[in-house]
């Protein structure tokens, strides 16, 4: 199954996923809860809806999770298999960067699919719900349900509780506005 075709890589979720992925913390958080297996596409979005004050119950599109298992994945599990060192390097960080693409397709595509929900009445979603305020409990739900259902292992508890702290901070932090405490 291949993307819609109007997919734009530019969207407001790409954005959002390479703004938080800058902050280390939230990077490690998230490496660690893919460990668990967790999508970390799946935790960013997340932490966008949550930004834009919207519930989530974890829908995907049929596409999107194909495409993660048959390109994403894949990619991810080459790199992985290869060695930090000389001679795989050069393939390594070739790999790295089609599995950085892929993850930007994923991304595109899920923010196609929740805008195309969003904007069509006939197939809107009531936990899609923009009437929200961003706040610590609509991360904390919207992580939850990004999570793989039936798995409450303690690392990924731990994971989900550092990767909750490490959003909070670096949420707050970028909605903070650059003149807060000057006078005018």
């Amino acid at each position: 199954m291949q993307p819609p075709a109007d997919l734009s890589l530019e969207n407001p979720l790409w954005q959002t996923a390479l703004s938080l992925w800058s902050d280390p913390d939230v990077a490690e958080a998230s490496l660690m809860l893919q460990a668990c297996g967790c999508s970390v596409s799946r935790l960013l979005t997340a932490a966008w809806l949550a930004i834009e004050g919207r519930d989530w119950d974890g829908w995907e599109s049929e596409g999107v999770q194909r495409w993660r298992s048959q390109h994403t994945t894949p990619l991810r599990q080459q790199r992985q298999a290869l060695a930090k060192a000389f001679p795989t390097d050069v393939l390594r960080e070739q790999i790295k960067r089609a599995e950085l693409a892929a993850e930007r397709i994923e991304l595109a595509w899920i923010h196609h699919d929740l805008e195309a929900i969003r904007n069509d009445s006939d197939t809107a979603r009531p936990d899609m719900s923009a009437n929200s305020v961003y706040n610590e409990a609509l991360l904390i739900r919207n992580l939850r349900a990004a999570a793989p259902t039936g798995d409450d292992s303690q690392a990924l508890e731990t994971g989900m509780n550092r990767l909750t702290q490490a959003l909070a901070i670096t949420i707050h932090a970028t909605r903070a506005t650059p003149n807060q405490g000057t006078s005018q």
